[in-house]
């Protein structure tokens, strides 16, 4: 999971809700044994997904598929004095985090190793992490991820007195 420090909620496909197996429980007495819901699984809920870019956006963890990403070196993509650039994807899945023209974050079908989908993840002296494209469309200044508002993330400039950018890597 990555975790906004600001909010605490985890970064997600914005895709739509799907229920998980079981029906609703807490209604009323329980009726028989209680047993554990089994995990949501991403072929439970893949199938529905857009084929193109899908947005990004921040929400409650929930344990679920699109909530779940890979961080991954990539190799012959250069970096910088201590570590390589990465590769950021939806578990099991080849889409990744990019970067796009405009200044968002979507996440693409197809790794392809441009630019926008190589991350470089620096630890603050907090303890927290900043989240960077190695580099933007259309951009010159160094932008990172970041929190606009509670629900949103966007890419921007890095300011050390906010925790707008600072993000934890949690394992579910």
């Amino acid at each position: 999971m990555i975790q906004s420090e600001r909010s605490g909620y985890a970064l997600e496909l914005a895709v739509d809700f799907v229920r998980m197996t079981g029906g609703m429980r807490g209604l009323g007495p329980p009726r028989g044994p209680i047993v554990p819901l089994p995990a949501q699984e991403l072929a439970d809920v893949s199938g529905d997904w857009p084929a193109g870019n899908i947005d990004i956006r921040i929400g409650d963890y929930m344990v679920r598929p699109q909530q779940k990403w890979t961080i991954t070196p990539v190799a012959n993509a250069g970096g910088y004095p201590g570590s390589p650039y990465f590769k950021i994807a939806i578990a099991g899945t080849d889409r990744t985090l990019a970067a796009t023209a405009e200044g968002e974050v979507v996440a693409v079908p197809a790794f392809t190793g441009d630019p926008g989908q190589l991350w470089r993840i620096d630890q603050l002296i907090d303890g927290t992490y900043r989240i960077m494209p190695k580099s933007m469309p259309n951009s010159r200044e160094p932008m990172v991820l970041t929190a606009a508002g509670r629900s949103t993330p966007t890419l921007a400039g890095f300011d050390p007195k906010s925790d707008k950018a600072r993000w934890n890597f949690r394992k579910p």
